[in-house]
């Protein structure tokens, strides 16, 4: 397959109102293919299908939390409404925390998980009933945070390996039925500067610019994610630190380990609990009301640290 093989094709994509998703989505699109754009601020995501609309790309925007399994289906029934094929899914959606397990807001484990493992579990399995009639792709947007447990970003490494396990195990599931299962190990990556995570008290940040590493480009990454997808690929790993550590721990698990131990102080210091400015959100305790797709009625969801608008978009 190359490039001009992916026109006419349909690509959904959680968590793309900005950053790596927003990335992907103009590369498809650049491609041919119809896009479903996904996230739970509307208002952005309406200003990036606007955005790329005005490109001549063809992508339709649909508002979902995909924490809750209701509107993981609710988002691939409106991708088959709109576009009556779904061609390719892209698990893209997360939530990155820092801080040390002894410290953690217990409310920032539930928070990830509903986000980067149920949200890409439930979109997966609402998706494979249409993939499968397409021989289609389910690619899984992971995290150098996915090789092994990470010192003071256990909760987000946790949820990615936990991510990882789930493509391996769908790729072997899947096999007979002609469905694509990608895992894409991103490195660190130029984050948009609306870009939040959870602080260890449970409370929002905005995620300052790294300037001590180099950083990848989301475009960078959406081209490389494209190629997994044309390629069929199985796994990538992208950025040579993202490489380095891959093989490290995969192959010398005690250096690698060495490295963790000796460099913890720098690692928490430089990489994890480096500041940002505070988010003046929604109170934490909200009601947010959904129609329940399968049983025709109004269901009420209560949640505890809900994500502000926007979350989950890379």
């Amino acid at each position: 397959m190359n490039s001009r093989n992916l026109k006419g094709k349909v690509a959904l994509i959680s968590g793309s109102s900005m950053g790596i998703g927003k990335a992907i989505a103009s590369a498809l699109a650049a491609d041919g293919v119809s896009i479903i754009l996904n996230g739970r601020d509307e208002p952005r995501l309406k200003n990036t299908e606007t955005e790329l609309r005005s490109l001549g790309y063809k992508v339709t925007a649909v508002v979902a939390d995909i924490r809750l399994p209701g509107r993981c289906q609710h988002l691939v029934q409106q991708t088959i409404l709109r576009y009556g094929r779904l061609d390719i899914l892209i698990n893209n959606a997360a939530v990155s925390s820092r801080g040390s397990v002894a410290e953690m807001a217990d409310g920032n484990y539930k928070i990830m998980e509903e986000t980067n493992f149920n949200g890409s579990a439930h979109l997966s399995k609402y998706a494979i009933p249409y993939l499968k009639k397409t021989k289609g792709h389910i690619i899984f947007i992971n995290s150098i945070g996915g090789f092994r447990g990470m010192p003071f970003n256990s909760a987000y490494s946790a949820t990615k390996l936990a991510q990882a396990a789930l493509a391996e195990a769908l790729r072997i599931e899947l096999f007979d039925l002609g469905i694509h299962v990608g895992v894409a190990f991103v490195g660190f990556t130029e984050n948009d500067p609306e870009k939040t995570i959870l602080d260890v008290d449970g409370s929002w940040v905005y995620l300052p610019k790294r300037t001590n590493i180099k950083l990848a480009k989301p475009q960078a990454v959406a081209q490389s994610i494209k190629h997994m997808i044309i390629r069929r690929k199985n796994r990538i790993t992208l950025t040579r630190l993202g490489r380095f550590t891959g093989f490290a721990i995969r192959y010398l698990p005690s250096f690698s380990n060495w490295l963790l131990l000796v460099n913890r102080k720098t690692i928490k210091r430089r990489f994890t609990m480096i500041g940002g400015k505070a988010l003046v959100s929604s109170p934490w305790h909200t009601k947010i009301e959904y129609a329940a797709l399968d049983r025709g009625k109004i269901d009420s969801v209560e949640m505890c640290h809900p994500c502000p608008k926007g979350i989950g978009s890379r």
